[in-house]
């Protein structure tokens, strides 16, 4: 039998709406009056893939000696900034807007939270439909099933980080 108590537990708690003032990382949002939220069920697509290098010590570089000569040198700069595709797309929909805070009854407050926009949208959602976010699956929350579904969703259309 299911009684009030029960009810009362599984409906997500609800803080009032405030402005995104910024947007950190792929999965994080800062939120005036609250502080950093992190955006429950998904993790960011723009860690980058850890590279396994050769094993034993670094190699000396070759020293061949030079069949033409060296360039003349030539101005400008290069960036070494990474891509943040998750970033870049979370503050595309969600820096300077409202959001309304809900928190997940399976989760506590400081593991994160879903994020709607004024319109109702949800943020985290929209991460996985857009291929920018993966699903952390590394703890149980309300909506597990239905991420499931945007991340599959998103893999078979080949969107974002699931581009063949």
């Amino acid at each position: 039998m299911i009684t009030a108590a029960f009810v009362i537990a599984l409906v997500p708690s609800v803080a009032s709406a405030q402005k995104v003032t910024q947007v950190p990382n792929g999965n994080t949002l800062m939120v005036d009056g609250v502080g950093r939220v992190r955006l429950l069920g998904i993790t960011s697509a723009d860690q980058p893939a850890l590279q396994m290098g050769p094993s034993g010590p670094p190699q000396p570089p070759r020293r061949d000696p030079p069949t033409t000569p060296a360039p003349p040198l030539v101005g400008g700069s290069v960036s070494l900034t990474p891509e943040r595709p998750s970033r870049d797309f979370l503050r595309k929909i969600a820096l300077g807007r409202t959001v309304r805070i809900e928190y997940d009854p399976l989760v506590s407050r400081d593991r994160g939270a879903y994020l709607f926009l004024d319109d109702g949208t949800l943020i985290n959602a929209e991460m996985l439909k857009a291929g920018k976010a993966r699903l952390d699956d590394s703890r149980q929350f309300v909506r597990e099933k239905e991420f499931k579904a945007l991340q599959e969703q998103a893999r078979s259309n080949s969107l974002g980080i699931w581009i063949k």
